[in-house]
């Protein structure tokens, strides 16, 4: 199920949709860098090349995730 949630972007507010895990580890990612998801999604925003939002800020989940995995190297296995 899909979850929308108010998010203020560059000083406008816009809703996104993410199912309840992807707003868990953008939470999660936010506590680690203490920075708000407010911030964090300016900040992708500001950053974004012809991508939409919620695009753009997976696409960016996808690969903090990937780095750290690759810092870690380890196996979730």
């Amino acid at each position: 199920m899909l979850i929308c949630k108010n998010v203020i972007v560059n000083g406008r507010r816009t809703s996104m949709r993410f199912d309840q895990e992807a707003w868990k580890i953008l939470s999660d990612i936010c506590k680690r860098e203490d920075i708000t998801i407010h911030q964090l999604c300016s900040k992708i925003d500001s950053e974004r090349k012809g991508f939409g939002l919620s695009r753009a800020v997976r696409l960016f989940m996808l690969t903090y995730l990937r780095c750290l995995l690759k810092q870690k190297k380890t196996s979730v296995f």
